[in-house]
């Protein structure tokens, strides 16, 4: 090459993120699942034990939640504080976890410790007593905490969009009020307990080195019969009400800014179309240099962050671009947001940035099996999403071949404008 002349562009290759194996899973005598990731260079131990016990399978509201935050709050053997003694001398750390279609308990241990540890583990998840000291304590800082968010605006446009897509009544749109956590009784939580927490109900995560090594101790302590020969409960039919486009204002006095939510009814994991449309809400506002964070951030200075998921509970898919904006900004911030939209169904997303967003997310796929307690969180959504052993293969294949027709095509099938669900929360 002589001197002057320019250089040839390099040649840019999109990252890949490896093919991507699926845990061996074991099982015990009794059937439950057990999924053993095997990776790790420390004696350290993630076991979560999942069960089939979210909000969908509430009969009496808030009973989900509450039957899993009072689980290490007592049990037939032990107290509160004896629970705490007992955790803190094991050096473990546990977790109750509750959502919308499953709860956990996450138990983080040497392994060393592991007799021990799961020994209480089985105590608190199959023996609690819901004692009536702890449960209104519980409740006081419940109420309080409920109250407090009244004033957040975030927490109030993200259960106004909820409530208008799903319905008032249905569990994913259902909204508390301060009766429910004062109507809710330890009898509600005994009888939610009693029929979800069961042996048939639940599967296991293991994940740590030689995470075989556990399964004579998991045998041994989960490895029972269900009360009574109970099986796994049957998740309800849920009712959705009919997704209509409509504006929404929620009032919060004297809040200085706004939050605002701009959303439309989406689809699950396992539709077709939905690994294409998580590249397509990547390129709107899924990463640092996306369409909406480069014009609402950085060019107008309307806010610090603005982002787009497509996202999926169990039985339901949604499509939300989430903001927080100065409350004088709010109606410039959706003028902008639907421009951005308009601009992505009518033009192709380039070459340049179709690699700048393959290149994310390739990269933010790899993380998710970086490590062994990644790998676990991210095999959880595929086993409660039921969505295949290879969806990541194929995701990964999808973010390499999808084309920017088909990414123009997946703006004008799913962010339709005059479809969509528009909330803002904050002051006149």
């Amino acid at each position: 090459m002589k001197a002057g002349e320019p250089k040839a562009a390099p040649v840019i290759i999109t990252p890949s993120a490896g093919v991507i194996s699926f845990p061996e899973m074991a099982r015990l005598g009794n059937g439950v699942p057990v999924y053993l990731i095997d990776k790790g260079t420390v004696d350290l131990m993630r076991i979560e034990c999942v069960f089939q016990a979210g909000q969908i399978m509430e009969e009496v509201h808030l009973s989900a939640l509450s039957a899993s935050a009072m689980l290490t709050e007592g049990t037939r053997s032990y107290d509160a504080a004896t629970i705490n003694d007992l955790i803190d001398s094991t050096g473990a750390a546990l977790y109750h976890l509750a959502d919308k279609d499953t709860a956990s308990l996450l138990t983080i241990t040497l392994t060393r410790k592991l007799d021990e540890v799961l020994a209480l583990a089985r105590e608190v998840l199959f023996r609690p007593s819901f004692p009536d000291h702890e449960f209104r304590l519980l409740t006081d800082r419940r109420i309080q905490a409920f109250l407090t968010s009244r004033q957040k605006t975030s927490v109030i446009a993200r259960e106004a969009f909820y409530e208008a897509l799903c319905g008032a009544e249905n569990p994913y749109g259902r909204i508390a009020r301060e009766s429910d956590y004062r109507s809710l009784t330890t009898g509600d939580l005994r009888r939610f307990h009693q029929k979800h927490y069961l042996p048939l109900n639940m599967y296991i995560t293991v994940a740590g080195r030689y995470p075989e090594q556990t399964l004579p101790l998991l045998e041994k302590h989960f490895g029972i019969n269900g009360r009574d020969g109970s099986g796994r409960p049957v998740r309800p039919i849920l009712h959705f009400a009919t997704a209509r486009p409509v504006k929404i204002f929620c009032e919060i006095p004297g809040s200085v800014q706004s939050t605002v939510r701009l959303g439309w009814d989406g689809i699950t994991r396992n539709h077709p179309d939905y690994q294409g449309l998580q590249v397509a809400t990547t390129i709107l506002g899924g990463y640092f240099g996306s369409r909406l964070m480069r014009n609402i951030r950085e060019e107008k200075g309307y806010t610090y962050g603005i982002h787009a998921v497509a996202g999926s509970f169990r039985e339901k898919g949604y499509i939300v671009i989430m903001t927080d904006v100065a409350n004088e900004y709010r109606e410039a911030a959706v003028k902008e947001i639907k421009k951005e939209i308009r601009i992505l169904c009518e033009d192709e997303v380039t070459d340049e940035e179709m690699t700048l967003v393959r290149n994310h997310l390739m990269g933010e796929t790899a993380r998710m099996f970086d490590g062994p307690f990644t790998i676990a969180e991210t095999v959880r959504g595929i086993i409660d999403h039921e969505t295949g052993h290879d969806y990541y293969n194929r995701f990964t294949e999808t973010i390499r071949s999808i084309t920017p027709g088909k990414i123009k095509e997946l703006f004008n099938t799913y962010f339709n404008i005059d479809e969509a669900f528009e909330i803002i929360a904050g002051a006149r």
